[in-house]
Parts: C-alpha cells; structure tokens; sequence
C-alpha cells in the first residue's frame, strides 16, 4: 500500500483527541464509586477465573504436532479471560464473510474485532468489566487506577504482552510531544497528564492529579485502545529513542519518517495497512487494507480468551471483507446470501421491505438495534459560521424557532419513515432517565404563521421579489445544509427536500449540500460549513454523549465547533461563546467529570439540557427508528438484541470470537 492511500483513510488527529478526551459516562458503570475491584468473578457474563485450556482448532493443533507453534499451555495465559458463548459452545472452522464500502469504511474494523481494551463494556452497557487487564482496583476517591495484567499473555507473534508495553504506549508515545502535540484527553484531568507506574512486573497504576471517577468507563469506549495495540518490542525498532536507524526503517516501510509511524500506530490507522504489527485480536489481517478485492483476517494462534469449555477461541478461521463499490452493490450480496452478519450501510427503513420479502432465498434473519439516536434528523445551524451575516442569522434563537414551526413532521414521519416515529425535537428519548417531555415537544406544531411570526421577531421582514427575507447585510437568508453520500443514511437527504419547501415559504432559501464523507468531514474539521444534518447519538446514553446540547467537539455534533475550541483552548483560538454555553462546558468538565455518583451525574446533566432547551441550539423532526441488523441462518451466537451507539462498541461488545458457523443449517 503506498503512502497516499494510507493517508487517505487515517484518523484525523483532531477527532481522535476529542473523541479521547471526551469524557465518557456510561449507563451505570461504579455507580456511588468508592474503593473497589473489578475482577474476572465480578464481570458477569464475560465469565471468569482461570480454566485448564483444553481445545484448540485443528489447524492449531496439526501445526503443534509438526513443532511449528508451541503448545496450547504456553500460547495463553495462566487465567485467561472466560468468555460464555450465547448461546451454546461452538465448533472450530468456516470464515465470516463480510464487507466494507471502500477503504473509508475501515475505522468499523476497531468496534468489530479490534475491541481489546484494558476494561470492556458487559453486554447490558452497565458495567465496565476485566479485559486485557485481569483486575482492576480503584481508591476511594477515583484517583488512583491499579491494573494488574494476565500472566503469560502474548502478541500474536508470540512475544510476551507486559507492564512495558503499556508504559511504552504512554510515556514513548501517548507523552511524546514529538509524536502526538496533545495530551490525550481521558489521560489527564484538569490538563494535567497522569502519572503512570510500574509496581510489578505485572502489575501497573494510574495516577490522577484529581478525581477521575469515570476513567474506566473511558477505557472501555471508543479509541480508548492505545494503550494495549502499541508492541514495544516491534515499534522501539522504528523510535528515534531507541534505535538509531529509526528513520531509515520507517522509510522502509513507505513513511516519511518515524514520526509519521509512529503517529500512523496511534491513531489506528497501522492496524489496518501493516499486517506486520503484532496485536492482541482474535482475528489478525493476511493483507493490507487496499491490496486487493478482499480484506482478510486469519487466526491469531496466541488469543487469550477460551469458552466456558476451556476452548481456546475464535471458532472461526477468519474473516473476509469484500471491498464493495457501493450500498447497491452491498444489498445485491446481502440478497444474493453473500453475507453472513452486517450491521450497516443496507439496514435503512428504506431497504427493509425487499430484505425482509427476500430472507428465506437469503438465508438470513434480522436481529434488533436498541438506538441511542436522539433523533431521525437532527439540523444544526453553524452558530460559528464563517460568514459573519449567516452567524448572525443563526445564532438568533427566534429565527431557529421559527424554522422549526415551518416542519411538516408528520409528512416527514409519513414519507420518509414509513409512518414510525413522532414529532420530537433534540432530547433524551422516553426511555433515558433525563427524558423531558417539555424539551422533547417544544416548537414541534406545524404552523406557517406562528413560524413567521417568530421569523418576523428576528426583525428581518423585507423580500426580495421571490420572497426571501433580506438578512442582516441585505442579502436573501440562504444557506447549504452539507449531507454526507457515503454515510448510508439516505433518508436526511430525503427528509431535507419535504423541509425546503416549508422553508422557502416563511422567507429562507435552504440548499442541500451533497459531498462525499472525505470533504464532508474536513469541511466540519475547518469550521467552513453552514449548516450539517446527522440523526444524532444521545438519545439513552446522554450524559456519555453531550455534544448535540453542548459545546463538545464531533464531526457529527457541529453545531458550534468554534465554540468548543475557544472554551478547549482557554480563549486561545475559536469564538468566544456567550454565558449559557460557558456555564455548560463548566458543569461538564469541571463537576461530571469527576462525580462518581450516578444520580448526581444525571442532576447535573439536566442543568446542560435546561440550558440547551432554553437556548434552543439545534432542531429536531421525529424520535429514533428502531434498528436492525442481518445475520445468517447458519451464523450462531450472535444477541437477538443489542445496542448500537457512537460510544458502545458495538459489535466488538457481543464477543465475535464466540460466534460460529453450524453448517448443519
């Protein structure tokens, strides 16, 4: 793979640092956290506790019997994780077979098998559990974190994972200036970097300047891996710190440099383009994402987990990922019964009729996706728009107020959703303990006059002769809502085009941007789009997913990106927000972040969401539609149910290495 494909796809560094240094509150996590312990006998359904390893796949087997890979006792650790298939111990054999829309589409291979941090998410997305680390202990007041590792556990070239590994991924790389300019978030409190220390050889500890009582629930989100994918003994070869050739080994493998290595292993985007790194997943890739019609994913002969038989896991040999053109395409093989279990791009309200009439030629079944949506169309103006007049025009609450009175919602509900849904704006769903009914219902009546009374309030009431309203520069209010074609979220252009109308009737010329999801997204990063649409997370996990009623950086959540920077950057760079957003960027940062109570979490997020219902920043159409995915008939232990949220890593949480295939079916 060159260097100009690599980059293509890479995760933006900006994003990644948000999106770790978001701080994560879960549904339930420690709770009232006061000095504690999780271990393996507390991680509930993951089982636990050491087990004699007795199994291990045939090809495994055959190549220990040839002397080719030691023995199955000295692959695993002495307690490796435990993990309780779905529904019954599986068989060894047979590939997945699955598929990305290009190589954009890799960043879903980190939530399906790339999912290894030092604590997971339970299957309820209550708890935070053991994983890579076989124990955790937390003092009472949340700030001092103490792992202690499996013993014996290995990389999948067979060397040790250990203690240095870790301290590797955070002093050489995490610290470094050099490769990464700023902290990662979830490794800092109060701007201040944690400390982290060796005790033992298997045993490590976090410190904090303050209290961090939602770390572990951190750990178990997101990108929160660093720190156990970084191998020190593979990529001390290409740091400056540690060999001498470091610049000219990186050149070697098509970098610039060292830096850009080791900034590439950072950001996750080696996992995917060098095959050579060693990792600690279940499945690990044969190729390079690129390199030809197919991703493939082979047995990692040193994974850590076993069934509740004591069976070294995954039972599948593999995984293929077809590198599709498009969702068409995607749908003609999900069709066609080409695909085993997929969760994406193809699984809209649109496609579900022709894919629920084709399952029995298919051979497949659907299994359900609890949202965490907030909403089936959220509209966020840019209220930090470039252009000083459209600014003006967006951050004037009468007017946002009276866009909303100008939505047909149950048109929309009718036409696009296939009549589920109700009229809903921004807010907790009715099944999130922060649910407002008032917040949830605010400004849904359609009424063309009440919409232009609000309008008219703006003080903006002059037309030109095809009756838009002249803003503030004595310009037609017009403006590009920037959708994203490759998102496989048809319905919020659909949705767009029964607004527009509405909209051009009280006075606002509203255009449909289309891009691709590369420009969609460095649009957003620069700050120079006007308006963007997305459906929007939040909707249960609210406290975990702030960034739709608050200042809080997402490619998806922009409705005030200058905001956030500003406040980020302690009036550095951005635009200086006014007081309500100010006083919610500090109740989050300054109290939630470190209020390890659950019910006083929630009473402080209910003063952001009376701000942000208040203020009004963004506007909602209709509640979430339920979600679904396709499994095969013959595809076994796979939930019937589960959740599918930006900050539950879905589906890495179901344990992939547990699922098979019966081909008695």
């Amino acid at each position: 793979m060159n260097a100009m494909t690599r980059k293509s796809w890479q995760f933006d560094r900006r994003r990644f640092l948000a999106a770790g240094g978001a701080v994560t509150l879960g549904a339930g996590a420690l709770g009232a956290l006061s000095a504690c312990t999780l271990s393996p006998e507390g991680g509930g359904g993951d089982g636990g506790g050491a087990t004699d390893a007795e199994g291990e796949a045939p090809e495994l087997k055959r190549l220990v019997d040839e002397g080719k890979l030691p023995p199955l006792a000295e692959r695993i650790p002495a307690k490796p994780l435990v993990v309780t298939p779905v529904d019954e111990v599986g068989r060894y054999g047979g590939t997945w077979r699955n598929a990305l829309i290009g190589a954009g589409d890799t960043f879903r291979l980190q939530f399906t098998l790339g999912y290894e941090n030092l604590v997971r998410w339970d299957l309820d997305w209550k708890a935070t559990v053991p994983n890579v680390a076989e124990s955790v202990t937390v003092n009472e007041d949340a700030t001092r974190f103490t792992f202690v590792l499996r013993e014996g556990m290995k990389w999948s070239d067979g060397e040790p994972f250990t203690v240095d590994d870790v301290l590797f991924a955070f002093h050489d790389i995490a610290m470094n200036k050099a490769v990464i300019p700023d902290t990662p978030g979830h490794l800092s409190v109060d701007g201040e970097p944690a400390r982290l220390e060796r005790i033992d050889d298997l045993t490590l500890e976090f410190t904090f300047a303050a209290p961090r009582a939602l770390f572990l629930e951190q750990l178990a989100s997101g990108p929160s891996d660093m720190l156990t994918r970084l191998p020190k003994h593979y990529l001390s070869r290409f740091h400056p710190d540690y060999a001498e050739d470091a610049e000219r080994a990186a050149r070697d493998l098509d970098y610039s440099g060292a830096m850009e290595l080791l900034q590439d292993a950072m950001y996750a985007g080696a996992l995917w383009t060098n095959p050579a790194l060693p990792r600690l997943h279940a499945w690990i890739p044969g190729n390079a994402v690129g390199d030809g019609t197919k991703m493939r994913f082979r047995r990692n002969p040193y994974y850590w987990k076993v069934d509740t038989a004591g069976n070294q896991l995954p039972y599948l040999n593999g995984i293929d990922f077809a590198m599709v053109q498009d969702s068409e395409v995607l749908l003609l093989n999900v069709l066609q019964g080409e695909i085993d279990m997929l969760d994406r791009h193809v699984n809209t309200t649109r496609n579900k009729p022709v894919l629920a009439a084709e399952r029995e030629s298919g051979g497949y079944r659907f299994f359900d996706l609890v949202p965490d949506k907030l909403n089936t169309l959220t509209i966020m103006l840019n209220l930090t728009c470039q252009d000083e007049a459209k600014r003006e025009v967006f951050q004037n609450r009468d007017f946002r107020i009276g866009l909303s009175h100008a939505i047909n919602r149950q048109e929309l509900i009718t036409t696009v959703h296939a009549r589920q849904g109700e009229p809903w704006q921004v807010a907790p769903l009715r099944e999130s303990e922060l649910f407002d009914e008032e917040m949830a219902k605010q400004y849904t009546a359609f009424d063309l006059d009440l919409a232009n009374e609000y309008l008219d309030r703006t003080g903006w009431t002059r037309r030109n002769g095809e009756g838009i309203r002249l803003g503030p520069d004595g310009r037609p209010i017009s403006f590009r809502v920037l959708v994203g074609t490759g998102a496989g979220k048809p319905e919020l252009a659909d949705a767009l085009e029964l607004i527009r109308p509405g909209w051009r009737t009280v006075g606002v010329d509203m255009r449909v941007q289309n891009e691709d999801e590369t420009l969609r997204t460095q649009l957003i990063q620069a700050n120079e789009h006007q308006a963007l649409v997305w459906d929007g997370d939040g909707g249960l996990d609210t406290v975990n997913t702030p960034g739709f009623f608050m200042p809080e950086w997402g490619d998806n959540s922009a409705f005030c990106p200058d905001w956030f920077t500003w406040l980020a950057t302690e009036g550095a760079d951005g635009q200086e927000p006014p007081e309500p957003a100010k006083e919610q960027y500090r109740i989050y940062h300054e109290q939630i972040a470190a209020e390890p109570d659950r019910e006083r979490r929630n009473a402080l997020m209910r003063e952001i969401l009376d701000i942000a219902k208040e203020q009004f920043w963004t506007i909602g159409v209709s509640t979430a539609l339920p979600g679904y995915g396709i499994v095969g008939e013959h595809f076994r232990n796979m939930v019937q149910q589960t959740y599918f949220a930006g900050k539950f890593p879905y589906p890495g949480v179901t344990n992939p290495e547990q699922y098979y295939l019966d081909s008695d079916s």
